[in-house]
């Protein structure tokens, strides 16, 4: 690095090695990530402060937010963070399968049988992802102080993120009533089927099993 990246490198470090809430081996990782980055856009002429913003330790107070929020960052951790939200939404959606179905053997009568759209089930799936999307982002730490206005520029996915911002809330509105418009468009098109509750409660220990196993496995 050049001398002025080095020095905003060391801001950066001081920063998020004085954070008691996340692991070190966390904050080796976020460091590593930074430094790599920095190094990278060195090489294409572009500085650190050009590539975070003016404060390096407001873009570091955000990142740290997002840590916390576990917000992904990396393309891998995109994947997995979108695949994880339906899968648990869906997950539960059979749990409620299940419960609703044995009542009715649980009151002296005959196990209920439920019949599901797939294309109820991508609807589910699609505003799940908005709605955890717009609560992280609108009630989620990231409040800035005066330091923290200078943001990074738009073209940084990492970049701080404002409390409350009313063009992004109506493009959340937009995005939830497109998402209902197609899975409607789907329920007509798309199969339904049928599902014990003993079908739901298997699909429901997959979907447990795999939350466990697959998406809990991320490091604080």
């Amino acid at each position: 690095m050049n001398q002025e990246n080095a020095a905003y490198f060391q801001e950066m470090s001081k920063y998020i090695r004085k954070e008691e809430e996340i692991s070190d081996a966390k904050k080796e990782e976020l460091l590593l990530y930074l430094a790599q980055k920095i190094s990278k856009h060195e090489r294409k002429g572009a500085n650190a402060d050009q590539l975070f913003g003016a404060s390096a330790t407001a873009y570091c107070a955000q990142l740290i937010d997002d840590v916390k929020m576990r917000r992904p960052r990396t393309l891998r951790e995109k994947i997995k963070y979108y695949i994880m939200i339906p899968w648990v939404t869906i997950t539960w959606v059979f749990f409620i399968f299940m419960i609703t179905g044995f009542f009715g053997k649980w009151f002296g009568g005959e196990l209920a049988n439920t019949t599901i759209n797939s294309g109820i089930l991508v609807l589910i799936a699609g505003l799940a992802i908005v709605f955890i999307e717009s609560i992280t982002r609108f009630l989620g730490p990231g409040q800035e102080d005066d330091g923290a206005k200078k943001a990074a520029p738009s073209s940084d996915p990492m970049q701080p993120r404002k409390f409350f911002d009313m063009r992004a809330f109506g493009i959340y509105i937009i995005i939830a009533l497109a998402v209902v418009a197609v899975g409607l468009l789907l329920n007509q098109i798309m199969p339904s089927f049928v599902v014990t509750p003993w079908q739901s409660l298997i699909i429901f220990i997959i979907g447990l099993l795999g939350q466990i196993f697959i998406f809990a496995r991320r490091s604080k």
